[in-house]
């Protein structure tokens, strides 16, 4: 049992590494939610979502998968989505989606386990979400919304620049308002879980043959936040390691798809009985997929590993072994803090600050629609600004969406050039750290070369049509070994010479591995 200081330290770890992790997809739901306001209006967002057609539910999973956000970016987007009248079938139908898959996620799973596997879990989280949002549509209680301040955009004329001000603002007063609120709901999940398993508590957890392994996870899930591209890496160890494939799916679907602001919303805005009746079913439809796949999916020719290490970013980062937690708590936050996270969280801290001065200066946008000037030539102009059909915006903004998913798929996955130049830059850093005995360097840069070869694996094959079996093989293999490495290196005592044997392996296996990219 933890001491009450590591509960506490440990629960403060895992929401700063959550809110780093959050910040790029919360931003994106914070300007999707002011688009959707300003530029499609209250009825363009209707008809992007299917209205009341019976296209609502799958229209709504397929706009859900074009979006790069996670279970935290979602919320601003539903809130928006209310105050537009979209059915609550179709908003859970987004809310579950969206989190679950993007192209850059999807693209990332496929390389983890077998392509089939991937595919069977989308197509079942299809069914997940449909059949919740047919039930969300029966419990339907929905009060009348209050339309006033619906569509600011028609009713303030706001067009042009000041549109575009009016988005800025809105992103502004949503992060210090009822977003920021729900996000930091979402996190307490990670630190509550973090006072509650110790240190590697999870390493046992969800062995294949463990007919409890789903249900163990279901107690997991359901107050855990984490981002498509985390769950697909978790996915890929358990795969690895040959965990329960039950298990996984469950870590999917609630770990990624929900996390504790997700009902709570939809309770205080639909019901609590409701919210109530989605949940339970929610977690009857998981559990019985889980149990129903949980054999046929165990991966032929793996044996279990008997551990993993793919939930210690769950259980408490500290232990009473740290001698200097502190030290250890402080490498932990910045271990997560890629440069993407501290980018997105320093604009995310700007939208804060200026939320902050409009909230106190009680300024918001209808001051734009104030200021408008109300003189209009014969064609429609204002000034510079060009009214154009809510229609061509919505087309165009949608097939933008479709565009940037593709290049950000090209600008995540690089050539294979370019991967194996970064791989070269930290397998150098990796090996001679673990050659010198210097353990942490090690561990820090030993992650990062496995992150490469799988976006190496992606790029070759988004550039060349295919990935080779010889290629996909070897990177198996060199994982594999790099799997071995870590155990070496937090084996105590350190042993130099079963890590210079483990190196020295790992050299042959790589010298394959790369000239299978290099040859093309």
């Amino acid at each position: 049992m933890n001491s009450p200081l590591i509960m506490l330290v440990g629960g403060l770890i895992r929401i700063a590494q959550g809110l780093i992790a959050a910040a790029p997809t919360l931003l994106v739901g914070l300007l999707i939610a002011a688009i959707l306001r300003y530029y499609l209006g209250r009825d363009g967002t209707r008809r992007l979502f299917g209205g009341d057609s019976l296209r609502a539910l799958p229209q709504s999973w397929l706009v859900g998968m074009l979006l790069p956000v996670c279970s935290i970016g979602v919320l601003p987007i539903l809130i928006q989505m209310r105050r537009s009248g979209v059915k609550p079938g179709a908003m859970s139908a987004f809310a579950l989606s969206a989190p679950l898959f993007n192209p850059l996620s999807l693209l990332y799973g496929l390389t983890l386990s077998r392509p089939v596997v991937i595919l069977l879990f989308a197509f079942g989280s299809l069914i997940i979400v449909t059949a919740l949002g047919l039930l969300w549509d029966a419990l339907d209680r929905r009060k009348p919304l209050d339309e006033s301040n619906d569509d600011v955009a028609d009713k303030s004329g706001l067009i042009g620049m000041r549109r575009l001000v009016a988005t800025m603002i809105q992103m502004a007063r949503d992060a210090t308002g009822v977003p920021l609120a729900l996000t930091l709901l979402a996190l307490s999940g990670l630190a509550v879980l973090a006072s509650a398993l110790p240190y590697g508590a999870m390493q046992h957890s969800v062995e294949r043959d463990d007919p409890m392994a789903p249900l163990t996870m279901l107690t997991v899930a359901v107050p855990v936040y984490a981002t498509p591209m985390l769950a697909m890496s978790q996915l890929g160890m358990m795969f690895q390691h040959a965990n329960s494939p039950g298990a996984a799916f469950t870590l999917l679907i609630l770990g990624t798809g929900m996390n504790l602001a997700t009902p709570f919303w939809f309770g205080r805005h639909f019901g609590w009985k409701a919210a109530a009746t989605w949940l339970a079913g929610l977690l009857v439809i998981v559990m019985a997929i889980s149990y129903a796949i949980n054999k046929p999916l165990v991966p032929p020719g793996v044996h279990p590993a008997g551990h993993t290490h793919a939930f210690d970013i769950y259980a408490n980062p500290l232990s009473s072994l740290h001698q200097n937690f502190w030290l250890t708590a402080r490498e932990a936050v910045l271990k997560q803090a890629d440069i993407a996270g501290l980018i997105s969280l320093a604009a995310l801290a700007f939208f804060v600050v200026i939320g902050l001065i409009l909230r106190a200066l009680a300024i918001d946008e209808s001051r734009l629609a104030v200021a408008a000037p109300q003189s209009t030539d014969a064609t429609g102009r204002r000034g510079f600004d060009v009214i154009v059909p809510r229609g061509v915006i919505g087309a165009t903004m949608l097939a933008g969406l479709v565009a940037l998913s593709v290049v950000a798929c090209y600008a995540y996955y690089p050539s294979p050039k370019e991967c194996l130049d970064e791989i070269a830059l930290a397998r150098g850093e990796c090996l001679s750290a673990a050659l010198s005995g210097d353990k942490d360097h090690a561990l820090f840069w030993l992650p990062v070369w496995e992150e490469w070869s799988r976006r190496l694996e992606v790029g070759a094959f988004l550039r060349r049509g295919e990935l080779r079996r010889y290629q996909s093989m070897q990177g198996y293999l060199i994982r594999k070994k790099l799997e071995l490495l870590e155990h070496e290196l937090e084996h105590d005592p350190y042993e130099p010479e079963e890590v210079r044997a483990v190196v020295q392996d790992i050299f042959a296996t790589n010298s394959r591995w790369v000239r299978s990219f290099q040859n093309e």
